[in-house]
């Protein structure tokens, strides 16, 4: 895949911008508050992580496809020693 064409279609990088576009139209409806500035912190957090994400996921394609949420235990049925 291409370098720029893995970023624009991973649905986190896409998830993000739509988010993005949701914040543009809440801050010109609303009062610029703190709470305005804190939806940018957050969007720009967001999208951050979702770029992170890519990145490691282009450079460890087999570490990105087998990883698991939790430790990787063995057979509990099976004897050791």
């Amino acid at each position: 895949m291409g370098t720029l064409r893995k970023y624009l279609l991973n649905p986190a990088i896409i998830s993000g911008m739509i988010s993005g576009v949701s914040a543009i139209r809440a801050g010109r409806k609303g009062p610029n508050d703190w709470r305005t500035y804190l939806t940018w912190v957050a969007w720009a957090c967001t999208l951050v992580v979702a770029i992170g994400t890519v990145r490691k996921e282009s450079q460890d394609p087999d570490d990105a496809k087998h990883h698991t949420a939790g430790p990787r235990l063995g057979n509990p049925r099976k004897k050791v020693g």
